[in-house]
């Protein structure tokens, strides 16, 4: 559990000279275990050879805190021996860069934490009993550090590695970014070593808490730590009826592991279980996992821990959330996934495919179409697995909620089911302004957790580079009688895209096939037969809801993914509300209101030049003409 390092030269040769000592002061019969000893010290140091060992550890990171104005990021520095050591010259790179000016020490057994913005960290924790000394605040830094993971070097003057952190959002890493509660403003976690001998690049070692701040990490320590656990993964990753299922981890504890544990739960189809409900907590059963290289463990003693499910549990439509839990031999325990974690389960759909469709134009009145499989699977299937009261419910009988307060909560929660992968526990709702009920096929919006974010793809199977956090529905209808038929949600699609080829940033969109999973039976239509008089449901029943299109929510991740700053985006509706807050933008709306009395007032063209970006505006006057887009008023645009 040590951290691996490199030694210099100097250092190997006292290592030689160390074990000519042993030689000499060991009798012959001690001999075999000072070479030992001194063995070891070379096993150790021959690993993760690109590091130099210094002492020195980085200890604690502040990444994403929730409320993006504070500019409180930092990395936090821990002496680990009994000596200063003198940090001038020593620099940071890959996730942001700093370079330590002359005389910088970082006191014997001590921390010191290089900061965003040091006056800021000073505002924000500059009174109670862990107010941080400004001798021990460095920086500013240059850059930022990464939402959703990212790498932190740390060299000497010499330009050799001291340290390196390769971090992630969510498992195996710890799962930071949102207030804790979630009710109170900057109270983010960061994420702590839970001990400074251990190897700081491996995801166990850390833990998520409030921010300790150039001090001991005193609320996650562990002397003795539970067993490391990560790499935990199942085959295959959607599996079909009676197909078993094998679920690996890789677990690891110098002291030696006692126990690995799965506990699997069953979510049926038609009797859904949300986090909410009392029977998630109960409903769970435990196996034991194993590595003896028997029954799915492909080899013994390689610290990959296997169990596998039988044929018997998969069955079509049904969700299978699993947890792990693990014990050395002193009996320290942990679970997994951590209790940080928004998505507190792991979890597969077994599936069989998408089955034909039947449907006519006037069903009793018109033959009956089937539509084969192929057919139905020739858009990418999309699915939403929850209570058939909530979908219900949301659909169609909440019209008094969405005009209130609540509007635009997400009060219902679902699994959503794309490509394989499973989205559990999220939070869904109806979309849309005063059309939200209008149309009897409804839009709708949904809400993903963090740690657990959505991996859309294009229409032609390529994932988009940033993940999304909410991922929009259109229906897909006709809105009304423009003198054609089809629209089918073509006007959006063509005009964002034609928005995009003219440099003015849009929305992304993909057609899809939607499904939803509330009932126990997948097929509401005609029966085999095709006949209505004995149908146990029309064609308007079962999992097919039909075609739909996403949309890129205009957010965070949209300036992300079209290459735009980090800065104030409005949706200007009602005046202007604000969809992403920049760090160092202004709070008040100032910006947009300014802005705004610019271009509506008789302004000079110097002031254009100066403030809009007029390529992209003729593009947008261009194409906005030529769709005859008339839904861009004073609302429905962004700035």
């Amino acid at each position: 559990m040590l951290k691996y390092v490199r030694i210099s030269l100097t250092a190997f040769i006292t290592i030689l000279s160390l074990i000519g000592s042993i030689e000499e002061s060991c009798q012959a019969g001690d001999l075999s275990s000072g070479l030992r000893v001194a063995m070891n010290v070379l096993t150790l140091t021959a690993e993760n050879s690109s590091e130099v060992f210094s002492g020195v550890v980085i200890n604690e990171i502040h990444y994403d805190p929730d409320v993006k104005t504070e500019l409180v990021e930092f990395i936090e520095l821990h002496n680990t021996t009994a000596a200063d050591i003198d940090l001038t010259g020593w620099y940071f790179t890959n996730a942001i860069s700093y370079q330590f000016p002359e005389g910088s020490i970082l006191p014997a057994g001590g921390y010191i934490i290089v900061a965003q913005d040091p006056i800021n960290i000073g505002i924000k924790w500059s009174r109670g009993r862990f107010i941080v000394p400004p001798s021990l605040v460095f920086g500013p830094f240059n850059g930022k550090l990464g939402n959703n993971g990212d790498r932190i070097m740390l060299y000497n003057a010499y330009g050799e590695e001291i340290d390196k952190v390769d971090y992630q959002l969510g498992f195996p890493w710890p799962t930071v970014g949102e207030a804790v509660p979630y009710n109170q403003p900057g109270t983010g976690h960061s994420i702590q070593l839970i001990n400074p001998s251990l190897d700081n690049d491996l995801a166990g070692s850390w833990r998520s808490a409030s921010p300790t701040r150039a001090a001991f990490n005193a609320s996650v320590y562990l002397d003795n730590t539970p067993p490391h656990i990560r790499q935990v993964n199942h085959s295959p990753k959607q599996p079909q009826s009676g197909q078993a299922v094998t679920i690996t981890a890789k677990v690891t504890d110098p002291d030696g592991v006692l126990d690995v544990t799965l506990s699997y739960q069953l979510v049926e189809p038609g009797n859904y279980i949300n986090i909410k409900d009392w029977q998630y907590n109960a409903n769970w059963t435990n196996i034991a996992m194993h590595d003896d290289g028997l029954n799915g463990d492909a080899i013994a003693g390689d610290d990959i821990y296997s169990v596998q499910l039988p044929g018997s549990i998969q069955v079509h439509r049904r969700l299978v959330r699993y947890r792990i839990t693990v014990t050395d031999s002193g009996g320290r325990g942990l679970m997994v996934p951590y209790m940080d974690d928004p998505q507190p389960n792991f979890a597969y759909f077994v599936y069989d495919g998408v089955p034909a469709w039947y449907g006519a134009d006037r069903p009793g009145a018109t033959a009956v179409v089937k539509y084969d499989s192929d057919v139905m699977s020739s858009l990418p299937v999309y699915q939403l697995i929850s209570k058939k009261s909530d979908v219900e419910e949301c659909t169609w009988l909440d019209k008094v909620a969405w005009n209130g307060p609540d509007a635009n909560d997400y009060r219902w929660n679902g699994t959503l089911v794309y490509d394989g992968q499973v989205y559990d526990h999220i939070r869904y709702r109806t979309r849309g302004g005063v059309w939200r009920y209008a149309m009897g096929k409804n839009m709708w919006k949904f809400d993903f957790n963090r740690g657990h974010r959505f991996q859309a793809r294009d229409d032609y199977g390529k994932k988009y580079e940033t993940k999304w956090n909410k991922l929009n529905f259109s229906a897909c209808i006709q809105q009304g009688s423009f003198g054609q038929r089809g629209e089918q949600g073509m006007f959006e699609a063509i005009s964002f895209k034609l928005f995009n080829m003219a440099g003015v940033p849009a929305s992304k969109t993909n057609w899809l096939h939607f499904r939803i999973i509330d009932e126990r039976n997948e097929d509401g239509n005609l029966n085999a037969s095709h006949s209505p008089l004995t149908s146990r449901g029309t064609q308007y029943d079962g999992d097919f809801w039909g075609l739909y299109m996403t949309i890129e929510q205009m957010d965070g991740c949209f300036l992300d993914e079209h290459d735009l700053p980090d800065g104030n985006l409005y949706k200007m509706e009602d005046g202007a509300k604000l969809n992403n807050q920049g760090p160092t933008a202004v709070t008040d709306g100032s910006d947009v209101s300014s802005f705004r009395s610019g271009y509506q007032s008789a302004s000079s063209a110097d002031w254009w030049g100066s403030n809009v970006h007029l390529d992209a505006y003729y593009g947008l006057y261009a194409i906005y003409n030529a769709v005859h887009h008339g839904d861009i008023t004073s609302k429905n645009h962004f700035l």
